[in-house]
């Protein structure tokens, strides 16, 4: 579609109303930048839910949706042709921990994992992580590029043209999003990791390994190596636990206090987050601009509310802290709990040290995974994470059992033998059956009465 538009006696250019709404849709502001020598308008938000985009999306995501690369560019070994090599429950053997295993025996194939009706594919070289994908269409490529202002709504239009021609789905995806090559391949990773990190927030669910090898052009260099991916989606989920109750409603809008100077020392991210709030943004508006990921970004916004540089004006309430708990423990059940709790630790400590030896710091992913599949408010560790020493610390769990109305030992008991029961089976899984019976008989003498 090309439309003429005059200069204004100014250099302006003033674009006809109509024409805003059939090009952005219900995008409210856009950001200029050049292209091939041209001057272009992206809208900064787009909504995926609405309108032509969710069609859109749904064709240009066809070429690399999981059912067509593991049906068209998946070829099983000859062995494996009818079933799978490797399956089981992701409320038993954490995802991370299924990472690991492909990656140390270094399989070849793909790892199905599926959520009630929703499925994902991670695809294997060597135990190395070459693809991922999945069958929404909004974890695509297209999705995206849009949602990262490098295609527009009106790109998809022109680019579904161009697939009716019978184009390559990728080849027009890089024409009509004016990147150059080097460019698009990075945004393709980027949106392949995003697809990783977000999958391993899953706590439960069925998966399954095939062996296999898939195809070009679902073969990325992906920058780092699979344990190291681990590292990082449990590293962000960590993060995550200790922000997620000071992010406001995507809905919300901020607004910086008056009295913000400039002298107040912040990241790069907050303040590249902090540049975006106008006091009209929305919370997700200011996200989409930062450009810092949304984890990231979220984070950033919860320092910066915590620190008093940023408050929620309207469109949504922050999230409410739980309340300090109305009676504080007595001196003396406070003290039977320490000790309850001291007697587990030292199980604890000493898991954490054998595992040391043998896996050295991969055992923060392996005793980490126990608090990923833990709600707020069904459990006293939700939320909570070992120390660098393999414990748990003291004053969260106090002041979480201070809020219970009675059965406090009891209450704690329960979860502490539900980790240690967790921290057993890797020890069988990882040292062997004979050390598992070892830390038995040692946490026997250790917790007893």
């Amino acid at each position: 579609m090309r439309k003429a538009i005059p200069i204004q006696g100014d250099g302006s250019i003033v674009v006809p109303r109509e024409l805003v709404e059939e090009v952005f849709g219900k995008a409210r502001e856009a950001v200029v930048h050049l292209r091939s020598g041209c001057l272009v308008l992206s809208p900064i938000y787009v909504d995926i839910e609405s309108g032509q985009v969710p069609h859109l999306l749904d064709r240009f995501h066809q070429f690399e949706s999981l059912s067509t690369v593991q049906e068209e560019h998946f070829r099983k070994a000859e062995p494996e042709r009818t079933g799978v090599q490797f399956e089981g429950d992701l409320s038993v053997l954490a995802l991370s921990d299924v990472f690991l295993f492909l990656s140390a025996s270094k399989k070849s194939g793909l790892l199905l994992v599926q959520e009630e009706a929703q499925r994902w594919g991670f695809f294997f070289q060597n135990g190395n992580l070459v693809f991922a994908a999945g069958d929404d269409p909004k974890s695509g490529l297209a999705a995206y590029l849009l949602q990262r202002q490098f295609l527009t709504e009106q790109d998809l239009i022109q680019g579904a043209n161009l697939l009716d021609d019978k184009r390559e789905t990728l080849k027009v995806l890089l024409e009509i999003s004016g990147l150059g090559l080097e460019e698009f391949r990075e945004q393709w990773i980027r949106c392949v990791e995003a697809l990783i990190f977000r999958v391993f927030g899953l706590a439960r669910g069925r998966f399954g390994f095939q062996n296999g090898e898939v195809q070009s052009p679902f073969v990325l260099n992906l920058p780092m190596s699979t344990t190291n991916y681990v590292m990082e989606a449990t590293r962000r989920l960590d993060e995550w636990a200790r922000v997620q109750d000071r992010v406001p409603p995507l809905e919300a809008v901020l607004e910086t206090p008056e009295d913000v100077t400039a002298s107040t020392s912040i990241t790069f991210e907050e303040e590249q987050v902090l540049s975006q709030i106008t006091g009209t943004r929305t919370l997700q508006e200011v996200l989409l601009r930062s450009k810092v990921g949304e984890m990231e970004g979220k984070k950033a916004v919860a320092s910066l509310i915590a620190a008093g540089l940023v408050r929620v004006v309207r469109g949504g309430a922050a999230p409410v802290r739980p309340e300090a708990a109305s009676a504080a423990l007595s001196s003396k059940e406070r003290a039977l709990l320490v000790r309850r709790l001291e007697s587990y630790n030292s199980v604890f400590s000493a898991i954490f040290q054998a595992l040391s030896i043998e896996v050295g710091r991969k055992v923060d992913v392996i005793l980490g995974a126990f608090f990923k599949g833990l709600e707020a408010g069904s459990s006293l560790l939700a939320g909570l994470s070992l120390t660098e020493e393999g414990v748990l610390a003291e004053e969260p769990l106090m002041s979480r059992l201070a809020a219970l109305p009675e059965e406090r030992e009891s209450a704690l008991v329960r979860e502490l033998n539900e980790l240690l029961y967790f921290q057993l089976f890797a020890v069988k899984n990882t040292l062997g059956p004979d050390m598992e019976a070892g830390i038995v008989e040692m946490a026997k003498t250790l917790l007893q009465g």
